[in-house]
């Protein structure tokens, strides 16, 4: 939708079964106010916020920066204090790894002390994120913030802080040896782009994203760190009936320490990782999706708190499917009414601890359920946006495919798809075996002819996500 999405104040019953009643029964539900903005008070400490996504905030910010980095063209060559004593490559996979493995941790060299573009020490690195809004900065503008400190990407990949989702990896080869298993396979197909990655930078290549043999890692690796960081771990952890929607809901966390109860946190820590500012819902599809304007000064204090007035990645890009003129979706407003209506039911029932499956539980449950599944349709929605990206420079280019663009689409597409395997069955719309359909109408390496058995394979993919996640009463997926 292209108007401000802005939440009716009361939520009626029929639209969301969920209403904080200590039974079953339907007739006793109540309406949930939710507010129109990710805001609520502290029920714990008066006059403090109850909201915190300080952490999720972070790896969004590094998800980002490891895709600046890769767009770096002089990545291979700037190695401050190293010029001389490091080879360029190992260089190159040195600077990734700052973002991926050594993050804000405790690690020798890591982002508060090593600047990560250049390699040079004793110098923090500067978040790469620049305001939009007129005379604007960023209030935490390096990785010696607070809000950042001890946080990577590689501890909370998939496979790594938990089981894979799927109990497999599904749509790229990855070999295994010795005592390594399924669940290591996410960390070893980064460390397998980031060092192809690498090889291509270190041999001066004259666009390194995607280098001379056809693969974008800088797209890739952002998408299925999309996948396999943020919905790998709201799916699977804090908005996971079973695990993050049973924490306690009558005390402070940490021992009291704190003003959210421990199932507050865990929402919040769920709406981090999709990465919406709090008044995501006051903008317009066009506004954040399209124009890009992902900062805005709330507060009017001359600073973007990255914790409250940015949009990251994953939802902007709902935003963008929903801007289509041709898309008939709302995938940003059905998320984000989600995450508001399923806050506000927990903190109406500040108090009560919740019982699987009872209560208000069951209740929350089915909003998470509704959130993850309209978060997994939205990397379905992208898959299809990026295959007809894929088949439109295919076809403008005849026999020979640009070598610039089609990489790029191509990588944005397997990436999505790759994303779509880190829910759990319970809450997907999607089997192992139709995700390894798609991924094997797709393929592992991108084709840079246009070439006609391809092209049918493309179009048998996004058939089958339309199919599997009905999308026909939402456009025409072929203008998608």
């Amino acid at each position: 939708m292209n108007t401000p999405k802005i939440l009716a104040i009361a939520v009626s019953a029929a639209l969301l079964a969920a209403c904080g009643s200590d039974d079953n029964d339907n007739d006793d539900k109540k309406v949930v106010n939710a507010p129109e903005t990710y805001t609520f008070p502290s029920k714990v400490t008066a006059g403090a916020s109850s909201v915190s996504y300080s952490g999720q905030v972070a790896r969004n910010v590094l998800i980002n920066e490891l895709k600046n980095m890769m767009n770096t063209g002089d990545i291979a060559n700037d190695l401050g204090d190293n010029e001389g004593q490091t080879a360029a490559k190992d260089a190159v996979v040195q600077k990734l790894n700052l973002v991926f493995e050594a993050g804000t941790t405790g690690k020798a060299s890591n982002l508060k002390n090593t600047q990560a573009y250049t390699l040079a020490t004793s110098t923090v690195t500067p978040v790469g994120i620049t305001p939009k809004t007129e005379n604007a900065t960023l209030e935490q503008n390096d990785y010696a913030n607070a809000d950042f400190d001890n946080k990577n990407l590689f501890g909370k990949l998939a496979g790594e802080d938990n089981d894979l989702a799927r109990g497999e990896f599904i749509g790229w080869t990855v070999a295994i040896s010795g005592d390594q298993t399924e669940n290591d396979k996410p960390k070893l197909l980064v460390e397998q782009w980031f060092d192809a990655f690498a090889t291509n930078a270190a041999a001066g290549s004259a666009n390194v994203p995607s280098g001379n043999d056809g693969f974008d890692y800088r797209q890739l690796t952002h998408k299925f760190l999309l996948g396999a960081v943020s919905f790998s771990q709201a799916s699977n952890d804090y908005l996971k009936a079973t695990k993050g929607l049973l924490k306690q809901n009558s005390a402070g966390d940490k021992d009291g320490t704190k003003p959210y109860t421990s199932l507050e946190h865990q929402w919040d820590e769920g709406f981090g990782y999709f990465g919406a500012a709090r008044d995501y819902n006051n903008y317009t599809d066009e506004h954040i999706g399209s124009k890009k304007q992902q900062d805005n000064d709330t507060n009017k204090d001359t600073e973007i708190d990255l914790t409250a007035e940015y949009t990251f990645a994953m939802a902007q890009y709902a935003n963008k499917r929903d801007y289509n003129a041709d898309s008939n979706t709302d995938f940003s407003k059905t998320i984000m009414d989600g995450f508001l209506k399923g806050r506000q039911l927990i903190q109406d029932n500040y108090g009560t601890d919740p019982v699987e499956g009872e209560g208000y539980h069951a209740e929350l449950a089915e909003i998470a359920k509704g959130v993850i599944m309209a978060w997994e349709q939205m990397l379905a929605a992208n898959t299809i946006h990026y295959i007809n990206e894929t088949l439109k420079v295919m076809e403008q280019v005849g026999d020979q495919a640009d070598k610039g663009n089609l990489p790029k689409y191509w990588g944005e597409m397997k990436g999505f798809a790759l994303a779509l395997q880190f829910n759990q069955q319970s809450t997907s719309a999607i089997t192992n075996a139709q995700l390894k359909t798609l991924n094997d109408h797709l393929g592992q390496t991108p084709i840079l002819t246009n070439d006609a058995d391809y092209r049918a394979s493309l179009v048998s993919a996004r058939d089958l996500l339309s199919e599997v996640f009905a999308f026909a009463d939402d456009g025409d997926v072929t203008k998608w």
